[in-house]
């Protein structure tokens, strides 16, 4: 049997791992390609006499071809046959099963996997979702929500052309040795000097101390981002970018790739300086001698570097090697010539060698033509941006995480040390000013030196304040000096000609720049950004046509502090967010220490330059703007996301320990929008209410059962539903819950929804146009709705109820295909019977327009006095209705609508309540005193960012007493004045109740008191005498709302409440028609009976 031969190999293959015996065991197997459900694996179905009996049949076939793609969920009889005979076989040896193999590439009986690294790469995730592990269906959404949490498709170019396989530079080549040749620049032999003649000895110092605690806090900090993962290639650009995220990363990215170009086009000035001065003292000049001779050369050695460079970064290392030993013998040669006695030549131009005199005559500062303690800072500190060398080949490196940290500290340390014995050594053996042609003088009294006379008026050609060659003469072996000027500028320059086109490489190739994209494309197996390298050796070329050095690096000083500024708070932010996802391996940093890094880089460039610093944080703010406005759907997992939630929490923990009161009333809308797609007016009308500063909720009941199904679909909806919310520019939330019945999943929805707080205080509704039929069809479902209503007074809720003339809100048969717009329609597991309370959705169903005959116009009873001047009073009969063009909403000319003769009528439809209106009025009927909600609304839909801003709010109120209306008409204007209501008209109608109703009004109530009373079981005859007075008087408002509000933009009117036993009946229903049916859009409002306007301030 396959069992005893199985046992047999198994003796014979003693020493091996279970692994080796499974592949034997699959070596042996027959080929069946029969496709069996991978539910059936480890089932009773298959037997072990039937392996034996299959595998028998098909023993002439021996040999598996190699793995193969099945479809998902599916798996083949042989690997069955062969997994069930491993698994009999081995029970019996007592030998672990193929499962417990961890490195196998033999099928699985359990698909749930042991830890692997690959798991947790973005882009290879192989990980089965939790419903496979529970023999479920596969579905999209496991790899939905992987994508939220990895990085977005537009990094792959970047990620895919830089894999972490390619690096092949260890901390010693590809970091240490990068940065020492990168700080130590032309700076070191051409500036140093100089900087101890103008600051003194002691100042100096102070100058290369404060440049080392800016370049090592920035390293710390750098540090501790770099090793928070594995780093890519770009270098600081990457490091901010996935820290503060794409608005930060690419805003310094672009300024400090610029830096870098211009701090090579500075060591190639620095090296062409040396050149012109060497070839002087021949009598060798190109033109002048000077400045063109300069740009020159300096042109030249750009673009006999950028030629080596083309050729490949591993011959660059190499003649790195070279550099770095002939700059040792230049500081060698040079540590030497200062032991040595001066020579005539020398001493003439300074050099006295160690003396007492020399060092206390070069103690204290002596600043000249305009420089200062700050811009003798900025000439040096551009020598301390190489420190970012290492940083910018991340891509090149074996381990980025730990060579950066490593080798950027280490060559910080050594090149401030070389650089401070440099200016140590000049200041105690060169006088500040010599002639040239006598020797330095000291006085034989106090053996102090004195100055020649050349000294006063600041005309000496020599000296450490005057002659920036004095290291090229003092060198014990002038031309290794010279060899060692040419290697420190080559090395710098080479460095930043290789670092920049990487920076812009990998930000061009995110995508942050749309139009730069080009240049992101990487060559060869290094992936070697020949286009950016070309773009960098432009730049570098306009630049070097400066000419002048101290120039130059004034200009970069500023962009590199920023570039400094941004990478330490890059650090404080994400230390500051407490995030879990922030656990550096670099553990010897602080925060504070950070944040004072950058703050003192910030005040560094304003104190060099304010007028620089202000445009380099200009240029800064102009790209932060552009790509947060343009930015492509990118998402890093930036500190200032995990900030975002650590501020919510933080605020929503705050708030919840303030006492409420009446001036921070806020309205916090719980809508019931059901689908948001396709009752967008509704979701347009409510924000324009919350406009984004207040909470808007939209509310959804599922029609299914509450189960692990629906949950899972309800989340597929919550993501479908924010991205449609997102893509309208609407600032509001999704809510959904499942449940057949609506009472009971609204019931869920106010109980459940919000956060402390942050919780509903109004429930807005859309009025349900069919209800009168549904007291004949369907009385189950209208019992729901009218539940709903109930629900909201019950719980002290207030509650809106917003009808849209005669028309609706439900816009679904105009939509598109549901294929197209699958989120409009639920899954088929989801859909409820047709008998569902649900199946109108609150607005679903038959639509229907009624046309009442004109009502005449009566005012013998109207007392109306306008607030203002007489003109601001005009008769409803001229009311204008015009609409501007411009729409808030970008889906009528795209998305769900369908392209078709009719779009021009749908298009008017959807948006209606986001297209301003010109001249608008809201009519305010404040029938009952609900808290001040009545009129704090049509204030909110009259203010910015709403369809109606700017409309006039004109207040109507009842007065049963005819007597009283002059004295009521002062009270109310008295009364909005307090409450600081703008308002154009304020009018008190008198209800007489002896005053006969108008016939059609009549006809109209009698016809629908016909159908809600045609059973006894819906409305009985006690409710409907009991409630007579009540009902009378609404039928009055209606005859008056027609009257006066027929023309309106908006009608808002006072939601009367009754007891409960009539709010729960059809009749209440019926009010609301009454209150609302042939009207312009008709908001229905009533508070809860608190306050919610204070005059007090």
């Amino acid at each position: 049997s396959m069992g005893m031969h199985f046992q047999e190999i198994s003796k014979n293959n003693t020493g091996r791992n279970s692994c080796g015996f499974w592949h034997m065991f699959r070596r042996m197997l027959p080929n069946e390609k029969d496709e069996v459900p991978a539910e059936t694996i480890g089932s009773d179905n298959i037997t072990s006499n039937e392996v034996g009996k299959k595998s028998k049949s098909k023993s002439s076939q021996r040999d598996l071809p190699t793995e193969r793609k099945l479809p998902k969920g599916k798996t083949t009889k042989s690997e069955l046959i062969e997994a069930a005979a491993a698994k009999e076989s081995m029970s019996k040896e007592g030998m672990p099963g193929p499962s417990d193999c961890v490195a196998c590439n033999a099928p699985k009986i359990s698909i749930d996997r042991p830890p692997c690294i690959d798991n947790y790469d973005s882009s290879n995730v192989n990980r089965p979702s939790m419903r496979e592990l529970i023999g479920l269906k596969k579905t999209n959404e496991n790899e939905a929500a992987m994508k939220g949490r990895t990085e977005s498709c537009s990094t792959t170019l970047t990620l895919k052309s830089i894999d972490r396989t390619t690096g092949t530079f260890g901390w010693i080549t590809g970091v240490l040795l990068r940065c020492i040749l990168g700080i130590l620049g032309a700076t070191l032999f051409l500036r140093m000097s100089w900087l101890g003649g103008q600051a003194g000895l002691l100042l100096g110092m102070c100058v290369i101390l404060l440049s080392f605690v800016v370049a090592i806090l920035t390293a710390i900090s750098m540090s501790a981002i770099a090793t928070n993962g594995e780093v890519k290639g770009g270098g600081c650009y990457y490091l901010i970018s996935r820290s503060l995220g794409p608005e930060f990363g690419g805003s310094i990215g672009l300024i400090f790739y610029v830096a870098n170009t211009v701090n090579a086009s500075m060591n190639c000035v620095g090296l062409a300086e040396a050149a012109v001065f060497v070839l002087k003292g021949y009598g060798w000049k190109l033109i002048d001698g000077d400045i063109n001779d300069v740009r020159i050369y300096a042109f030249a050695v750009c673009l006999l570097l950028q030629c080596i460079i083309f050729i490949g970064t591993q011959f660059e290392s190499k003649t790195q090697i070279l550099l770095l030993v002939s700059l040792t013998l230049a500081i060698a040669t040079n540590i030497v010539g200062t032991f040595l006695p001066p020579s005539t030549y020398q001493a003439e131009r300074g050099i006295t060698g160690y003396s007492w005199a020399t060092t206390y005559a070069n103690l204290l500062p002596d600043f000249r033509n305009g420089q200062t303690f700050i811009t003798v800072f900025g000439v040096y500190f551009p020598a301390m941006t190489g420190i970012m060398a290492g940083a910018s080949m991340s891509g090149d490196l074996k381990d980025p995480s730990t060579s950066i940290p490593r080798g950027t500290i280490l060559a910080i340390v050594i090149t401030t040390c070389v650089y401070a014995i440099a200016m140590v050594l000049t200041t105690i053996t060169v006088v500040r000013d010599a002639t040239g042609v006598s020797l330095p003088q000291f006085s034989d009294v106090t053996g102090r030196f004195i100055p020649p006379k050349c000294a006063t008026t600041f005309t000496c050609p020599y000296g450490i304040a005057n002659d920036y060659q004095i290291m090229l003469l003092q060198g014990a072996f002038t031309p290794l000096v010279i060899m060692g000027i040419f290697a420190s500028t080559l090395s710098s320059a080479s460095g930043c000609l290789i670092g920049a086109p990487r920076v812009f490489q990998a930000l061009c190739g995110d995508g942050i720049y749309p139009y730069l994209e080009f240049f992101g494309k990487g060559h060869g197996s290094h992936n070697e950004p020949y286009r950016a390298y070309v773009v960098t050796f432009i730049i570098a070329s306009v630049m070097i046509f400066i000419g002048d050095l101290n120039v130059i690096s004034i200009i970069i000083t500023n962009f590199f502090l920023a570039a400094f500024a941004i990478t330490n708070f890059a650090c404080f932010d994400a230390t500051q967010a407490n995030s879990p996802g922030f656990r550096p391996g670099f553990r010897f940093y602080n925060k504070w220490l950070s944040l004072f890094g950058s703050v003192l880089c910030i005040s560094m460039m304003f104190m060099l330059s304010w007028v620089t610093a202000l445009i380099t944080f200009g240029i800064f703010v102009l790209l932060f703007i552009y790509i947060r406005t343009n930015k492509s759907d990118i998402n890093w997992g930036s500190s200032t996301q995990a900030n975002s939630y650590r501020n919510a929490l933080m605020g929503l923990l705050k708030l919840s320990q303030i006492e409420e009161h009446v001036k921070n009333y806020r309205p916090q809308l719980l809508v019931l929008t059901g689908n948001p797609s396709a009752r967008q007016d509704l979701v347009d009308f409510a924000y324009g209410i919350s406009k984004g500063q207040n909470l808007m909720i939209c509310g959804h009941v599922v029609p299914y059962p509450p189960s692990v199904a629906a949950t899972a679909c309800i989340k597929k909806l919550n993501v479908d539903f924010t991205q449609w919310l997102n893509e309208h520019r609407i600032k509001a939330f999704y809510c959904a819950v499942a449940n057949r019945s609506l009472r009971s999943g609204v019931q869920s929805l106010l109980q459940t929804v919000g956060l402390g707080k942050m919780q509903p205080n109004i429930l807005l509704m859309g009025f349900k146009m069919a209800w009168l039929n549904k007291c004949v069809s369907d009385m189950d479902e209208l019992k729901d709705y009218i539940g709903v209503i109930r629900d909201a007074f019950e719980s002290n809720m207030s509650l809106c109820i917003f009808r849209n003339k005669n028309d609706g809100f439900d816009q679904s048969i105009n939509l598109q295909s549901p294929d197209d717009y699958l989120f409009l329609q639920l899954p088929d597991l989801m859909l409820s019977d047709s008998k569902s309370s649900l199946s109108d959705d609150f607005s679903r169903g038959e639509q229907h327009k009624a046309k009442r005959p004109t009502t005449p116009t009566n005012t013998s009873k109207l007392f109306s006095r306008a607030s203002k001047a007489p003109e601001n009073f005009f008769p409803m009969t001229q009311l204008p209705l015009q609409f501007s063009a411009n729409s808030r909403n970008p889906s009528t000319s795209s998305g769900p609508f369908m392209k078709d003769p009719s779009l021009k009528r749908q298009k008017r439809t959807t948006t209606k309540f986001t297209t301003k209106i010109k001249d608008g009025v809201i009519d305010v009927w404040w029938l009952y005193d609900d808290g001040g909600l009545t009129l704090l609304v049509p204030y909110l839909l009259s203010c910015q960012a709403s369809y109606l801003q700017g409309s006039k709010l004109r207040f109507f109120t009842i007065s049963h007493n005819p007597m009283n209306i002059n004295e009521e008409h002062e009270k109310m204007e008295r009364l909005l004045k307090k409450f600081r209501m703008d308002f154009s008209q304020v009018t008190v109608l008198c209800d007489e109740v002896e005053q006969e109703l108008y016939q059609e009004t009549e006809d109209e109530y009698n016809e629908m008191l016909k159908v809600i009373t045609s059973r006894e079981d819906i409305v009985s005859k006690q409710l409907l005498v009991s409630s007579e007075m009540k009902t009378r008087k609404l039928l009055r408002s209606r005859e008056l709302l027609l009257e006066y509000s027929s023309l309106s933009s908006l009608v808002v009117v006072t939601l009367p409440v009754a007891h409960k036993e009539l709010v729960a009946s059809p009749l209440y229903l019926l009010w609301l028609e009454l209150l609302s049916r042939d009207l312009p859009p008709t908001l229905l409002v009533r508070g809860n009976q608190t306050s919610v306007l204070t005059f007090y301030s």
